[in-house]
């Protein structure tokens, strides 16, 4: 029996034990993703076709059970069929191996499985659960638990199996501890956040250890509002070979036209990203240990609701050290309470050799989700 197989058995199964003992709530959605991608200047011997298609299906089922007062049981579980030339031409799912092939390519991925523990001092989360750290909303240098996703800030990021303790400390401040084993102790990852308010000021100082890439990460994350939102969220890396700072600066306001005009901003410095397109290494990407490969970027959106059921949007991601950028216009129309169509274009512009301009690849996405 394959693992997929094994997980999602065990799933079913505790969907028909559950229900005799405890209160059960099952949610999710389905959702269909479709591509049309403009190869632009890669077209050729091998990518001859200047348009390709590339569509995904994907069934979220969501349970959630209270057997006890203390207790509480989440589960969560994928079912994703694939078409075209990629799994994602953005990044937002990851790749099964197999592109281009004339049958979907199916794939289930048991994604949460936790466990939540509620005493009297504190709460234990243990199994496979979204974990994460920092407050910025897109570059994220704390979070060294999920892949940053430009294309999708908001995008659900993958469980991780992890140890997690929060211990609350009055109405303002906390501690949480976080454990993600690997296969040997110090390859593991580790953290510790140390939540509090000053002032009406949100403080945070974060402890985490990347056993991976031996690397020890000293944090500090502040969130205010004063006439605007803003958030500081500042990282120093020391690893064994070199030492690297960090740094996330953001701010975002509603201006009170129409229906509110909502704009957010972040800056993001890397003192490990290099200042020539020359040295990118492109590898680091793929391999994980990179999601940025230049020194100072920025990110800016502009979301507006002409009313209760469309909305704009208009996003600009962009690379200052190369002079590279991302243009993302876009909609949603909500037809039903439960249902929501988007669309929308990814249009790169700027140096043809810069880092989010390299492949002159554009997209344009529809998108359909109904919730249940």
């Amino acid at each position: 029996m394959s693992k997929s197989a094994f997980w999602v058995l065990a799933f079913l199964i505790t969907l028909t034990v559950l229900p005799g003992s405890a209160e059960v709530d099952i949610l999710g959605y389905l959702e269909n993703r479709f591509y049309l991608i403009h190869n632009g200047e890669e077209s050729g011997p091998d990518i001859p076709e200047t348009f390709n298609l590339a569509y995904y299906n994907r069934v979220r089922t969501r349970l959630k059970a209270q057997p006890a007062r203390e207790v509480t049981v989440h589960l969560a579980v994928d079912f994703f069929s694939f078409q075209g030339i990629f799994t994602s031409p953005l990044g937002t799912t990851a790749e099964t191996g197999e592109t281009g092939s004339e049958n979907p390519d199916i794939r289930i991925n048991l994604d949460r499985a936790y466990v939540d523990l509620h005493f009297k001092s504190f709460d234990l989360t243990v199994g496979k659960q979204r974990v994460a750290m920092g407050v910025s909303y897109l570059w994220a240098p704390l979070d060294v638990f999920n892949r940053i996703n430009v294309f999708e800030p908001k995008e659900e990021k993958p469980g991780v199996n992890a140890f997690r303790l929060y211990v609350p400390l009055g109405d303002f401040s906390s501690i949480t501890g976080i454990f993600s084993p690997e296969d040997r102790f110090g390859t593991s990852k580790s953290g510790l956040r140390i939540k509090t308010q000053v002032l009406g000021t949100g403080l945070g100082f974060s402890f985490i250890h990347d056993g991976i890439r031996e690397t020890a990460i000293y944090g500090l994350d502040l969130r205010g509002e004063n006439f605007l939102g803003w958030w500081i969220e500042v990282g120093a890396f020391i690893g064994q070979e070199e030492k690297d700072l960090k740094t996330v600066l953001g701010f975002d306001y509603t201006f009170p036209l129409g229906m509110g005009l909502y704009w957010l901003n972040e800056f993001y410095y890397d003192s490990s990203g290099a200042t020539d397109p020359e040295l990118y290494r492109f590898d680091s990407l793929l391999e994980g240990n990179r999601f940025t490969l230049a020194r100072l970027y920025f990110f800016s959106m502009l979301r507006y609701g002409f009313s209760d059921f469309i909305s704009g949007t208009l996003a600009y991601i962009g690379n200052w050290t190369d002079g590279s950028y991302i243009i993302n216009p876009g909609f949603q129309y909500d037809l039903f309470r439960n249902t929501s169509v988007s669309a929308g274009l990814y249009l790169p512009f700027g140096n043809a050799g810069g880092e989010l301009n390299r492949t002159d690849r554009s997209v344009v996405y529809l998108w359909l989700k109904i919730y249940f």
